[in-house]
């Protein structure tokens, strides 16, 4: 009889653990995407909440997202940078600066800062011509000079 009550608590012991490993692994939102509020074809994970910064730039168009797990020493988690790419982005790396990351496709340019407890995504409004690089922190942000064109 003991014997059995130890199966039975044995049993137990498992598939509720096994139930937990399941739902969380199910559950888990580093699997989970949706576009941005600023760009559909840029992803923030469906985890990551948009709050209300007020930003005064005219000429950027930004966004803030709060989402456990960032770090501005890290950069962007690797789920996420995986992600971006699998969307089709890349990332422009002689933009990198300190938390800075510029991501660019189809002739659009998405910059990204990450933050602890947050990140950021910004660029600049569209005016019908490509979206360019945006240079600085989104409270400093300003047009990065470019070249005159080759003719």
């Amino acid at each position: 009889m003991r014997g059995r009550s130890l199966r039975i608590i044995l049993f137990l012991m498992v598939a509720v653990t096994l139930s937990a490993l399941v739902y969380g692994y199910a559950f888990s939102n580093n699997d989970s995407f949706v576009g941005s509020s600023i760009d559909e074809q840029f992803p923030v994970p469906a985890e990551a909440r948009k709050s209300d910064v007020p930003f005064s730039n005219p000429g950027v168009v930004y966004v803030r997202y709060n989402m456990k797990g960032v770090e501005e020493a890290e950069s962007i988690p690797d789920f996420y940078e995986d992600e971006i790419r699998k969307w089709g982005w890349k990332e422009d790396k002689e933009e990198k600066v300190g938390a800075l990351r510029v991501f660019v496709k189809d002739g659009k340019t998405m910059n990204i800062t990450t933050h602890t407890g947050f990140f950021t995504l910004f660029t600049k409004k569209s005016s019908g011509e490509p979206h360019k690089a945006v240079a600085g922190s989104p409270r400093a942000a300003v047009s990065k000079p470019q070249s005159a064109p080759e003719k």
